[in-house]
């Protein structure tokens, strides 16, 4: 298993940059792995989602599990060979956002094979995504 873990203070209320984080159509705009983002369900739970990670491209539903307003968002995909959860925690520091994200990734089968290179690559993107997210946010 691959986990990730990525932070930073963004200079915005927390409800603002939760609501922002919670609506995954965002994603696209911030997250460059994220090519495209549609919702499927009414209650905006679960998300088809295509994602390409340089080595695999998926097209899978990508479902929110827990939702604490402004506190927490826990969402998971499960593909062929792969499954990952992203876990969001929000907490507020001096009126601004704490934003950790934590991404937890099993790699099956074939897939367990490029585990490495996917963990290499994992953390520098999710700083990369995490940089954009704040720039949007504070922008």
């Amino acid at each position: 298993m691959i986990e990730t873990k990525v932070e930073t203070v963004i200079k915005r209320p927390i409800s603002e940059v939760f609501l922002y984080v919670r609506n995954m159509l965002n994603q696209t705009s911030y997250n460059k792995s994220i090519h495209e983002v549609e919702v499927i369900n009414p209650e905006a739970t679960e998300y088809k989602i295509q994602i390409d990670l340089g080595i695999f491209k998926l097209n899978e539903i990508y479902k929110i599990e827990e939702v604490v307003d402004n506190k927490l968002i826990i969402a998971s995909c499960t593909a062929n060979g792969m499954k990952f959860t992203d876990r969001y925690e929000f907490s507020e520091k001096e009126k601004e956002c704490h934003l950790t994200i934590i991404d937890k990734m099993e790699l099956r089968g074939l897939f367990k094979l490029s585990e490495g290179l996917v963990k290499m690559n994992l953390k520098s993107q999710m700083n990369e995504n995490l940089t954009a997210l704040k720039e949007i946010l504070e922008s």
